[in-house]
């Protein structure tokens, strides 16, 4: 089976992540699949998708805005839909995988003049309910979506949904994520970390929905209680100078740690005791995954589909979004009690092993691309 992958974004985050690792294991799996990825020529996804191995093409998708009107935007598809149209007459894909709506957007004149059809891919769990949202619902063959949450907000708003979207939820490798405690205290005198200090930790894009600035706030109230912490930030994006300000103009910017972009999650989630995710919004994280796997006690903010990877009080603790205060107890209370975040961390771990690994999503993305070409 031919598949054609359109990719948006420029940027590299957990859409893009989460599309690398679907072909990455149908690499490792020898799966009958010849897959080429368009993409734009700025995009980060080229240089770490070709480092794969994985055919990659650039191609200028066209600007998509919100504020600019359908009109607008439906002039900045002429050329792309044209070029799009023209590769897949040369490529002569079976179908098409759109990973996410605006990637959708951009090739769906082009996929209706070619007659291919279109499986959607979809991470987000913000997408506003509008006529552009019905109109990619009625034109996808198939829709796959990371969480339940995203399943249930396209049938309410379009029940004919209902029969042709799917739950993938994100996976990864298990066995990439088991801590080692020389690795921990390796990584501690990387960043210049007291061995024997106590470790807060998240991984993140620094962009304003993932909310770090509450992950900062709350490390405030933590510090009042246990000085003796540390806060350690994995990650990298357009609020790093705010969220270094707000630690500065707060006091605790000597007990946090920004340690940029990293390749080495795993060594990072080894340095920490508890994981903390402080999303205003989520799809399904591949972060939450990543820290389950690595056994780490999880405080999350209650969002998206962060209750189908992480069920309350069985393998971490849920709060309310954008309370600090919630955050920061419910932190400490995990610090206090050493063997309920060993206890909580096992279970994380088992229920990964069980439930979200990256075999597992390849084979349904798999399964529902060829449910797409038989119907």
């Amino acid at each position: 089976m031919r598949v054609l992958i359109a990719d948006h974004k420029e940027i590299f985050g957990g859409g893009q992540i989460t599309l690398l690792n679907v072909l990455r294991e149908w690499q490792m799996q020898n799966v009958a699949m010849e897959t080429r990825v368009i993409c734009s020529p700025r995009a980060e996804l080229l240089s770490r998708a070709r480092a794969l191995g994985i055919v990659c093409e650039t191609m200028e998708l066209g600007a998509i805005e919100k504020t600019r009107g359908v009109w607008w935007n439906a002039r900045q598809r002429i050329a792309p839909t044209m070029h799009l149209w023209r590769t897949m007459r040369a490529f002569r894909p079976d179908a098409l995988l759109a990973n996410g709506a605006y990637s959708f957007l951009a090739c769906l004149f082009a996929v209706q003049l070619a007659r291919v059809p279109v499986v959607w891919y979809e991470h987000n769990s913000t997408l506003p309910n509008d006529k552009i949202l019905r109109r990619l619902i009625l034109a996808a063959r198939e829709i796959a979506v990371v969480s339940e949450c995203i399943r249930a907000q396209f049938v309410q708003f379009e029940p004919r949904a209902q029969n042709k979207t799917t739950v993938v939820y994100n996976g990864i490798v298990p066995d990439e994520f088991v801590v080692d405690a020389a690795v921990a205290r390796q990584v501690k005198t990387e960043l210049g970390i007291s061995e024997s200090a106590r470790v807060i930790g998240t991984v993140s894009r620094l962009s304003p929905e993932k909310n770090v600035a509450l992950f900062v706030q709350a490390a405030q109230i933590v510090l009042g209680k246990m000085p003796d912490t540390k806060f350690l930030i994995a990650g990298d994006g357009p609020e790093r100078a705010t969220l270094e300000k707000q630690a500065r103009a707060l006091g605790i910017a000597d007990a946090m740690c920004f340690a940029g972009q990293r390749a080495d999650v795993p060594r990072m989630l080894a340095a920490m005791d508890v994981f903390v995710l402080a999303s205003d919004s989520v799809g399904f994280a591949l972060a939450l995954v990543e820290a389950m796997a690595a056994a780490r006690a999880i405080v999350a903010t209650d969002v998206g589909g962060a209750r189908e990877a992480l069920p309350d009080g069985e393998c971490g603790v849920l709060i309310p979004p954008r309370d600090a205060t919630a955050l920061a107890n419910a932190v400490t209370e995990l610090l206090r009690h050493e063997n309920k975040c060993r206890a909580l961390g096992e279970r994380a771990r088992e229920r990964v092993a069980q439930k979200f690994t990256r075999a597992q999503q390849a084979q349904m993305m798999q399964m529902i691309l060829e449910r797409a070409v038989r119907q």
